[in-house]
């Protein structure tokens, strides 16, 4: 998860994201898309290692501060095999106005899901507290 949190970063404009993941010679590699019903149908020759599932919290979660635009992501990753069950995380983003003509620049920040009664952000500032 921690090779692959930078490249979901990259790409949330295409959100909801489907991550492929595939080991060969203790190497993953990642392929990246948008999430649609039909890539299900036409299924890859070669099955994933494990898939993430990255989607956009409601937009109730959508806070606008000083520093930016804070928007929460839900992950769910899954591996293949008996041992791997499935973990979901949460992924907070920052968008931040880099200034000087350099665009701008997003910080993030993930979290295993403790419970689905907090929304997300209470959720992040626990975690913040906590550690």
């Amino acid at each position: 998860m921690q090779d692959s949190v930078a490249d979901i970063v990259k790409n949330l404009k295409q959100a909801p994201l489907l991550v492929h993941v595939y080991s060969e010679n203790e190497r993953v590699k990642l392929k990246t898309e948008k999430a649609c019903l039909d890539e299900w149908k036409n299924q890859e020759p070669k099955s994933p290692d494990g898939l993430i599932f990255v989607k956009e919290l409601d937009q109730e979660n959508v806070v606008n501060c000083e520093e930016g635009v804070d928007r929460a992501w839900g992950v769910i990753v899954q591996g293949k095999g008996v041992d791997c069950g499935p973990a979901c995380y949460m992924l907070k983003t920052n968008c931040v106005f880099a200034g000087m003509g350099l665009g701008f620049c997003t910080h993030f920040c993930l979290m295993r899901v403790k419970n689905f009664r907090d929304s997300a952000f209470e959720q992040f500032k626990d975690s913040w507290l906590l550690q």
